[in-house]
């Protein structure tokens, strides 16, 4: 049994199976590729849904064909009122001009194919259309990117590298669109900008920022760790029918500054649960968590692929 990181990429023996299984990520510079960007109602995949794709085929450099679709669902269109005044989208114009997320997803799908896939903290974008693909049983899109963030990063350090603060100082723009192709066209000028500037010294730090952690061996540093570690001081109790194994997971969480428990107590931040057992009614530590969370605890209840899944978001970060 092992659980490790490498080049960015969580693995977990045993459970592989229920992270995402997206491609590898790698700063480069390439001539060929599929440029993306997506708009959603919010940041969770489990519970937030696409409104628009864009993206843009590149070739030699050139852009070669260009894909902007908004999206409806079947139920739910709702847009929250903050999604509305960034972008403009509502659900009566997704009503409207939308066209069925299995459609869409399906020729968005077709669209991409096997190219290298460019986007601006595209692991974002990665989430949701990484489970569209999964339910409506497309070929998983396991492509390789390159993430313009892991870039920006380096070319700006210890600066706020929203896409918004890199158009407007490469003098693309002023404004973000927030709207899909809009942001593929910006996004790719931001990468041509870094293209034409970047030193052969900065592109070695992008790729030398890529994680790799035995997360069984000896405790990380918090400036290994970064900012973005889920488990930072969390308490951490495993329900007993989880598939990952126990006593891994317990040193993981803690090489990683959490803190595991055994069995859920009052002061028990996460209780991690098979995916079946998250929504079972007689779950035996669940009940206990309830009975603490009545008196006053705030325990959060995990499914066990949501959280590997979130410790994947944390290693290609």
């Amino acid at each position: 049994m092992s659980i490790y990181v490498k080049n960015g990429v969580l693995h977990v023996s045993g459970v592989q199976d229920k992270i995402r299984g997206k491609g590898q990520e790698w700063p480069d510079f390439i001539s060929d590729y599929t440029m993306l960007d997506i708009e959603t109602t919010g940041l969770n995949p489990y519970r937030d849904h696409v409104t628009e794709m864009g993206a843009v085929k590149v070739r030699n450099n050139k852009i070669v064909d260009e894909f902007s679709q908004l999206v409806v669902y079947p139920r739910s269109n709702h847009v929250p009122s903050f999604i509305t005044k960034l972008n403009g989208i509502t659900e009566e114009l997704l009503l409207k001009e939308g066209k069925p997320v299995k459609e869409v997803m399906t020729a968005f799908r077709s669209f991409i194919g096997d190219d290298i896939i460019i986007g601006y903290n595209v692991n974002f974008d990665l989430n949701f259309l990484y489970d569209l693909t999964q339910k409506f049983h497309l070929p998983e899109l396991n492509n390789d990117y390159v993430d313009v963030l892991r870039l920006a990063r380096v070319y700006y350090p210890k600066q706020h590298n929203r896409l918004l603060d890199c158009i407007q100082r490469a003098g693309i723009a002023q404004v973000e669109q927030h709207h899909g192709l809009d942001d593929s066209l910006d996004t790719k000028k931001v990468y041509d900008d870094f293209h034409q500037h970047f030193k052969p010294e900065l592109l070695e730090k992008a790729q030398g920022k890529l994680k790799n952690f035995d997360l069984l061996q000896d405790e990380l540093e918090t400036w290994e760790l970064g900012f973005r570690n889920p488990v930072n001081n969390k308490k951490i109790a495993f329900a007993p029918e989880v598939e990952i194994d126990a006593a891994e997971a317990a040193q993981m969480v803690n090489n990683m500054n959490g803190i595991a428990q055994t069995g859920v107590k009052a002061d028990t931040d996460y209780l991690i649960m098979s995916d079946d057992g998250f929504f079972s009614k007689s779950n035996a530590e669940a009940l206990k968590a309830k009975e603490f969370n009545r008196a006053g605890s705030k325990i959060k209840r995990l499914s066990e692929s949501y959280f590997l899944n979130t410790l994947d978001e944390w290693a290609r970060s």
